[in-house]
């Protein structure tokens, strides 16, 4: 039996009495997000003046900023806070040399034809994996949870932040918008150059670092798709043109509401395979079923897009 998800875009089988309970208006268990950015600094939640925010160009409405403060948040995006700091830059820079260290002694044991095929093989297998897994993580942080949902909580409302306001991921300078990445990375990163130095396998090596790597560059990636080729480096709108490197017009798709497709955020080669040739046959939605069939919990892909994740205008941007 097939029944209307009220305003959704999509139609799902209702298995159970349970389920097409939870279906009714006001039933959903899919949650909406309020936040916009950041864990509040010590625990005590603010919202910046609409002075400082307007020193960057930008301002929030009074509803988004409200929103924000009574969810114990803070909204970002002074000029101070787009800014690198000596940690953000130690995080990056300790996480980066660790992976090349675990890299180095990777390729330090290359040394005949066979083990450099095999390195050249866990390169790319790297590559495309990194491409994939972004892939279903962009899509579980789109689809699922809230600010406080444990451990992914901040991760969700930055997402749902990058939904609002997606030009912002320019302005950060590199080692703003990478710490948050290489941070945690950074005791994975340890844990492989550990195994490295203990005589992992140089196959190993290579690839766990090159994964890692590239999992946690993908947000500098996204951050140059979302940039003009006048703004980029040649050699950066080079890589894109030749579709190693995300692009802005492949990204773009992905911020079309209902925002269910173009999850990858390294190179796109497994957005065709996982996106299929519409909606309803993607991997997604196959992933989205079994979930609320089990669960209950419907996707936010389900639904146009609510107030909190709707793109804000941006003040004062040329047109």
């Amino acid at each position: 039996m097939q029944s209307s998800l009220g305003t959704s875009r999509h139609t799902v089988q209702a298995q159970s009495p349970r389920a097409a309970a939870l279906r009714q208006p006001g039933r959903r268990r899919g949650l909406a997000v309020l936040a916009i950015a950041a864990p509040a600094r010590d625990g005590v939640p603010s919202a910046q003046p609409q002075s400082q925010r307007q020193q960057s160009g930008d301002s929030l409405t009074p509803a988004a900023v409200a929103a924000a403060a009574s969810r114990g948040r803070i909204v970002l995006e002074s000029a101070e806070e787009l800014k690198s700091t000596w940690e953000h830059r130690a995080w990056t820079a300790g996480a980066c040399a660790l992976l090349a260290a675990t890299l180095g002694l990777g390729l330090s044991g290359v040394d005949s034809v066979e083990s450099t095929a095999g390195a050249g093989v866990a390169v790319l297998a790297a590559y495309f994996m990194a491409d994939v897994g972004t892939a279903f993580y962009h899509w579980g942080v789109d689809n699922y949870g809230d600010a406080s949902t444990p451990v992914f909580g901040g991760q969700i409302a930055a997402f749902q932040g990058h939904h609002q306001r997606p030009w912002t991921i320019t302005e950060r300078e590199f080692c703003n918008n990478m710490h948050k990445l290489f941070r945690p990375a950074s005791f994975f990163a340890a844990g492989l150059a550990g195994m490295a130095a203990a005589g992992a396998p140089a196959w190993w090596d290579v690839w766990s670092s090159s994964f890692l790597f590239l999992c946690c560059m993908s947000q500098q990636f996204h951050a140059w798709s979302h940039m003009k080729k006048s703004e980029l480096p040649a050699a950066i709108v080079a890589l894109q043109d030749a579709g190693l490197l995300i692009s802005r017009k492949d990204h773009g798709a992905h911020h079309k509401a209902p925002f269910n497709c173009k999850y990858s955020i390294v190179s796109g080669w497994c957005n065709p395979l996982l996106d299929g040739d519409c909606p309803e046959n993607s991997v997604w939605m196959r992933l989205e079923k079994w979930i609320h069939e089990k669960y209950g919990v419907e996707p936010r892909g389900w639904y146009e897009p609510s107030e909190q994740w709707k793109e804000q205008e941006r003040t004062g941007a040329a047109a």
